[in-house]
């Protein structure tokens, strides 16, 4: 009987294993923070980015053509990316600086000229801080603040300033 019993409970572990790995991938994928993509070949003159579950709003873009996640930092100066990014995006060497952050200081470089394009806006020759941590990059205030920027009802709106 107790061999039985051994079966039995090895059996309803491993089921009860299974349910919460399935409950765990779904809770994972669902607070998963959801990039809005948008096509640069778009006639919209707006881009339109949901809030996400965490509360930021998250959007597809590009450095220099090269496909990036943002993070609509409005907190941030400027456009803030990792090495590994810059590596990645062939970015050349910046000039040495130190940066605030909400984590406290960073010691990164700045690297001038960069075209930043999310959908149908570009902007071109903006300065890049490369230091942070991460994958995702900082969309920070040296694009926003040439934009227009609009925040109602969980929605993210960036316009091309007329």
């Amino acid at each position: 009987m107790s061999n039985r019993f051994l079966w039995g409970f090895i059996i309803a572990l491993i089921a009860w294993i299974g349910v919460f790995t399935v409950a765990y991938l779904y809770f994972a994928s669902a607070q998963a923070p959801k990039v809005a993509m948008v096509s640069a070949d778009s006639p919209e003159k707006e881009i339109i980015i949901p809030r996400s579950l965490d509360g930021h709003y998250y959007v597809q873009g590009k450095i220099n053509g090269y496909p990036v996640e943002f993070m609509v930092d409005t907190g941030a100066s400027i456009v803030s990316i990792s090495y590994e990014l810059a590596r990645a995006i062939h970015l050349p060497p910046g000039i040495p600086a130190n940066f605030s952050t909400a984590g406290g200081g960073v010691n990164g470089e700045i690297v001038p000229s960069v075209d930043i394009e999310i959908g149908n806006i570009r902007l071109n020759e903006l300065t890049v801080s490369v230091g942070i941590q991460g994958k995702m990059a900082l969309l920070g205030q040296n694009f926003l603040r040439r934009i227009d920027m609009i925040q109602s009802n969980d929605k993210m709106i960036l316009q091309i300033r007329n």
